[in-house]
């Protein structure tokens, strides 16, 4: 009976301290989180931005009845490298951690020429642009997009054709870009587009035509609210 007796008080023991077992048990073990979603180092997309830039331009054009070579070409191929100042902004939708939406504009002052043989042909003075983006998100503060747009820009081809002969025109532009949060407001951008501005008509003696077209790498700093 003795033997029993104690083999019952161990059991009783064993399960009324089970509990306390088992809240200590718990203890040790590290909790699961759930339900937490991710904050990325800034809320770094959502919102408007407005900035400042330089670009580098590549421009050329395609010339039709052309009057600065000798004796005068029926067609001639200019270009130039020059660059440009300007100011941008735009407004960012993201919609998830991969697909950021946005509209981006910008109003540059150029300064480039078209050249044949040392002459210069003509200008680009000045072009705007307005874009769509479509980007994804390749760190917490950085985003790869890409962008689909249509520029105008203002054409002066006085120096060869003598005044009156400027013209603007407009055209779809293509392009690739990087932007990065330096700050929670401040983005740094870099990005490079390739516009075609079509087939003009040059204002002035009948039957030239000028095909300008141009390809732009541009760096900007801007501010994000």
């Amino acid at each position: 009976m003795g033997f029993k007796i104690k083999l019952a008080a161990a059991l009783i023991a064993v399960v009324a301290g089970a509990p306390v077992l088992a809240a200590n048990a718990q203890q040790l073990v590290a909790p699961v989180i759930t339900n937490q979603t991710y904050q990325p180092a800034y809320s770094a997309w959502d919102g408007f931005y407005v900035g400042a830039q330089g670009s580098l331009i590549g421009m050329k054009s395609h010339e039709t009845n052309t009057v600065i070579a000798t004796p005068p070409a029926t067609e001639q191929l200019l270009g130039d490298i020059g660059g440009s100042a300007g100011v941008f902004a735009g407004y960012r939708m993201q919609l998830n951690d991969w697909f950021v939406l946005g509209v981006d504009a910008e109003l540059n002052n150029v300064a480039t020429q078209f050249e044949y043989n040392g002459l210069n042909y003509g200008a680009l003075k000045w072009d705007t642009a307005v874009r769509a983006t479509l980007g994804y998100p390749v760190a917490n503060n950085v985003l790869a997009y890409g962008t689909v747009g249509y520029s105008w820009g203002r054409f002066d081809m006085s120096p060869a054709l003598g005044a009156g002969s400027e013209f603007t025109a407009g055209g779809f532009q293509l392009g690739l870009g990087v932007d990065m949060m330096v700050t929670q407001n401040i983005m740094a951008r870099l990005n490079a587009t390739w516009t075609h501005y079509g087939v003009n008509s040059v204002p002035g003696p009948a039957g030239r035509t000028s095909e300008p077209s141009n390809a732009v790498i541009r760096a900007g700093l801007g501010w994000k609210f």
